[in-house]
């Protein structure tokens, strides 16, 4: 066995009944996980079959997670939910709800309401009880009300990893189990989700009908999404947001998600995302806005996606998303529910640059639509078929009507 790049070399089985550690639930892979941490990082390898999830599986600093293909599911439980009867404060761990005994020790839990949401909402785990009042393992993100219509739900991650370095989870599906779940904010969760990490990778992983965002990663540096497949998530498929930089997504398939293919969020920087295909997604194939800088996008197959196939979001000039360049692109029969135009580039922007890519407009709408307000746009080598009249609509040099939007 080789050592992990940390120091650690320790390597334990998760499953069957011959393995280190038998059983089919989160708590026997975090069991494993654990160990494995705490002897300074290593493997876990999950036997074929179905994990019942009751809570996330957290990722661990120097640890990979490692499973069998599709043979390996991680499967989430049913949702439970109870409304919240007293004001939780800010910064407070104690939750007061109608119905106590619907949750059981170790539950992940998700606990918002109509004025906290976002990453207002927290995502915790339940570790003990006093009478009818449960405790977790976070403090509120906010405050949380009666008034505000408060709820807490048996909602989290398949996989989640927090304050994490040089960890990751390959070979293995996820079942999100929509059916019986709610929806779960992408700030807080996905079927995969990653938190102020460094170095984490997700490679060949099956990420199907999560009530939410497909694989989300917030303020993380030097992620890597490789070889992903994620279907009928309802949001979008990957979720790269808040201040995340340096990653790099390669060789995924997103398809048929209620979202974006891919949404850039807020201020994600310098990343590449090359060699995917985003396939009958529900609104943008790829969706480019606020401070999102330096991306370079190419060698995508982005089709019959409802919105644009490449939409820049309108923003103003200091939240502008610079820089970026899709290239070498086949961006092909998109606005299928809506959506302007195959690529729409818009807002003050500056450093635009599409280059050699080949689009396929449907019958009544451009190709490529250039609002007024754009500031340096590169084209190069571009073919839109067909061509002709439409092919391109150039609105500079006409009043730009526009409110940011972020």
């Amino acid at each position: 066995m080789n050592a992990n790049r940390f120091g650690g070399a320790l390597r334990l089985t998760v499953g069957a009944p011959s393995c280190d550690v038998p059983g089919f639930t989160n708590v026997q892979v975090q069991c494993a996980i654990d160990r494995v941490a705490s002897a300074g990082g290593g493997e876990v390898e999950l036997a074929p079959g179905v994990y019942s999830l009751a809570d996330s599986v957290h990722l661990r600093s120097g640890v990979t997670l490692r499973g069998a293909g599709e043979k390996t599911i991680l499967r989430k439980n049913p949702v439970k939910t109870a409304n919240v009867v007293c004001f939780l404060g800010f910064g407070h761990d104690d939750i007061l709800v109608d119905n106590p005994d619907a949750f059981a020790m170790g539950d992940g839990v998700y606990i918002w309401d109509a004025a906290a949401w976002g990453f207002y909402a927290t995502v915790g785990t339940l570790i003990s009880r006093r009478g009818d009042t449960w405790f977790y393992d976070q403090r509120h993100s906010g405050d949380y009300t009666p008034r505000d219509r408060a709820v807490v739900q048996t909602l989290f991650s398949a996989v989640s990893a927090r304050d994490v370095t040089g960890a990751a989870v390959e070979a293995l599906a996820i079942d999100g189990n929509a059916a019986e779940n709610l929806p779960l904010n992408g700030c807080r969760g996905g079927g995969v989700f990653a938190h102020r990490c460094r170095e984490v990778a997700f490679r060949d992983l099956i990420i199907r009908d999560f009530h939410g965002e497909g694989i989300s990663f917030q303020t993380c540096d030097d992620a890597e999404i490789g070889g992903c497949r994620i279907e009928r998530c309802r949001g979008s498929g990957i979720h790269p947001g808040s201040g995340s930089n340096r990653f790099h997504i390669h060789h995924c398939t997103v398809r048929e998600n209620t979202g974006c293919g891919l949404f850039y969020c807020l201020r994600v920087r310098d990343s590449v995302l090359e060699d995917c295909l985003f396939e009958a997604n529900g609104q943008h194939g790829v969706s480019i806005g606020t401070r999102d800088t330096g991306h370079v996008n190419r060698r995508l197959t982005i089709r019959g996606n409802g919105g644009a196939g490449v939409y820049l979001r309108r923003c103003s000039r200091p939240d502008g998303p610079h820089n970026n360049l899709v290239e070498a692109c086949a961006i092909e029969e998109n606005c299928a529910a809506d959506g302007e135009a195959e690529v729409v580039v818009q807002g003050a922007t500056a450093g635009t640059r599409l280059i050699g890519n080949s689009i396929r407009r449907r019958p009544g709408k451009p190709g490529i639509v250039i609002n007024p307000e754009i500031e340096e746009l590169e084209l190069s080598g571009n073919r839109i078929a067909p061509a002709g009249d439409g092919a391109i609509v150039d609105r500079r040099g006409q009043p730009a009507d526009f409110e940011p939007t972020f």
